[in-house]
């Protein structure tokens, strides 16, 4: 069974963010790097939150606000050797679009509802591929035909 380790993405390619960064950064950040959600780490590494694309969007005309006044603290997470399947059925009970990964308490990654659409759509094409072709149909409408002397007419 797969391992939501293997569909997340690793810490190392997360782009992330302070509690003191500004509603407006985080809404530039986001934008810059076409992502829905930015994972809020303090100084130690430790992740405090995590800042969504509908945090942002809610927090209105407050750009000035630093995010840890936005950001969700109450995280679900799931252990890096979860498999996928216990980490769907967490995003979809509790509505999450986006689930941090981790290991021994240590932010490794996320996994969020993209990267699920994604194994979905890998999952429909091996299907696709697995059917057996149709047989075609024959321009032949044999009905109306009679057989004479061995000859179709």
């Amino acid at each position: 069974m797969l391992d939501i380790s293997e569909l997340m993405t690793p810490r190392r390619s997360l782009v992330i963010i302070s509690p003191e960064a500004t509603v407006d950064e985080a809404r530039r950040t986001m934008a810059a790097h076409a992502i829905r959600h930015l994972p809020v780490l303090d100084e130690s590494g430790r992740m405090i939150g995590l800042v969504s694309q509908t945090d942002v969007l809610v927090a209105g005309n407050g750009g000035d606000r630093p995010v840890r006044e936005i950001m969700v603290r109450d995280l679900d997470v799931v252990d890096e050797r979860s498999n996928v399947r216990h980490a769907a059925m967490i995003m979809f009970r509790q509505k999450r679009s986006c689930l941090p990964v981790t290991r021994d308490g240590q932010l490794q990654g996320i996994v969020t509802d993209s990267d699920f659409l994604g194994v979905a759509i890998t999952l429909m094409e091996q299907l696709e591929a697995a059917e057996p072709e149709p047989e075609p149909e024959a321009d032949i409408d044999s009905e109306n035909m009679e057989m004479q002397d061995d000859v179709i007419s």
